[in-house]
């Protein structure tokens, strides 16, 4: 039959034969009602470390009191430990009993220590966190001080596909933020700012070979990214993104449309043509039906997606020039079709102001968008990062230091992967 002690510890979770459970009891502190378990922690040191003569003898008792994890945070758990002390009878030194479930000098075991270590993954705020373990949130503060292993200030190695973006952080600052573009998407680097001499110093950190690895790059339009990968990374190939590009022809579109609507009076029928179901213009001609009917209130007729844009498109050629060319480009970039995209961008027809403007963009880039159909790489996954960034940030009701924010981004990095792997 298993003993009392040997009950509690497994209740408990503690794993330390020198502990011997003596009485459990309640006790108020600050109002609060603590459920205090008593133990006695044996000393079982034999021979002095400081003169290693076995002339030991016990010397009394030193009473600590230790925070242990609870289950409900309303009714907290604390350790009373009578730690032995021993004397050397030779050099007159005390030894006082250690255990394996708290630091040196600290009264909080390392249950609860693990335990906010791994609700900092989650995306909760420290004071939730705090209140949870029962402790303060300067202990927790602490605690993510101590994270530091988990953002490696230099890696030694670059990743063979790379994506650069910038994110909004501490004090409304833009933060860089590189991450590889394949495998697992882990953060290459975080750094304080966007600045080019930052950014530049960072990859110069690398050997020449290192940087020669590298084969893509994924940004945005950036001018001045593209010209630390032109100048920094001589064999990769830099990649606009598709998504970027899509967002500039459909902003463009819009535009206009904007502009034709209101040339008309609002009860007008082409007033309602081009103000409402306008999401049916952004949408690839692939997805819009020419033979499934539905009712139109605006219009007060039948009508399929495909006739509702036709009728729209036609009280402006300018506006179908503008939707031709906007659904070429998008229909090659999603079929990766180089040379259908390169035809795509040199359209014959006389377009709006603000789609030539996108268009001449374009072709100022021409070849770094061709490389977004050329190649599957894109800044999906990196805008997803940001996207989890601005969470963790939402939640917290921002930050005031960098490092806590660079912290909390890799514990919720993890808290990813583990969820992708399950």
């Amino acid at each position: 039959m298993t003993s009392i002690n040997d009950s509690i510890q497994f209740a408990l979770g503690i794993k330390d034969s020198n502990l011997i459970f003596q009485d459990t009891f309640y006790r108020f502190k600050h109002g609060v009602k603590h459920r205090v378990f008593e133990f006695v922690l044996r000393n079982p040191v034999t021979l002095c470390p400081y003169c290693h003569h076995h002339q030991l003898v016990k010397y009394g008792y030193s009473t600590v009191n230790t925070l242990f994890t609870s289950d409900d945070a309303s009714h907290p758990v604390s350790l009373q430990l009578h730690k032995q002390r021993l004397r050397c009878k030779y050099c007159h030194h005390t030894l006082m009993a250690q255990s394996s479930l708290a630091r040196k000098y600290c009264h909080i075991a390392n249950k609860v220590r693990n335990e906010v270590m791994m609700s900092l993954q989650d995306n909760r705020t420290l004071t939730c966190i705090a209140r949870d373990n029962n402790i303060s949130t300067t202990t927790v503060n602490r605690y993510l001080d101590q994270s530091r292993s988990i953002a490696p200030v230099i890696k030694h190695h670059l990743s063979v596909n790379l994506a650069m973006d910038e994110f909004r952080g501490v004090n409304h600052q833009l933060h860089f933020v590189c991450i590889d573009n394949d495998g697992h998407h882990d953060i290459q680097t975080i750094l304080p700012d966007r600045f080019k001499k930052t950014i530049v110093n960072y990859f110069l950190s690398f050997s020449p070979q290192e940087r020669a690895r590298v084969k893509t790059i994924s940004m945005d339009l950036n001018s001045y990214y593209q010209e630390i990968a032109r100048r920094l990374f001589p064999n990769a190939q830099i990649i606009i993104d598709r998504f970027h590009i899509i967002s500039m022809l459909t902003r463009a579109f819009n535009q206009y449309r904007t502009q034709v609507m209101k040339r008309y009076d609002k009860a007008s029928h082409n007033y309602r043509l081009l103000e409402f179901s306008w999401r049916l213009y952004l949408m690839s001609q692939d997805r819009l039906s020419d033979q499934h009917e539905y009712y139109d209130r605006h219009l007060r007729q039948r009508v399929t997606s495909s006739e509702r844009v036709d009728l729209g498109l036609r009280l402006d050629p300018q506006l179908m020039a503008d939707y031709n060319v906007m659904q070429d480009i998008m229909m090659n970039l999603s079929q990766h079709n180089l040379d259908g995209l390169a035809i795509a961008l040199y359209p014959a027809e006389r377009l709006s102001s603000q789609m030539s403007v996108v268009i001449r963009t374009l072709h100022h880039n021409l070849e770094y968008v061709l490389n977004a159909a050329q190649f599957k790489y894109n800044n999906g996954t990196i805008e997803g990062t940001n996207r989890m960034i601005k969470q963790i940030q939402r939640t917290a009701f921002g930050f005031r230091n960098f490092d806590h924010l660079v912290y909390r981004i890799y514990y919720r990095q993890m808290a990813q992967k583990k969820n992708q792997v399950t």
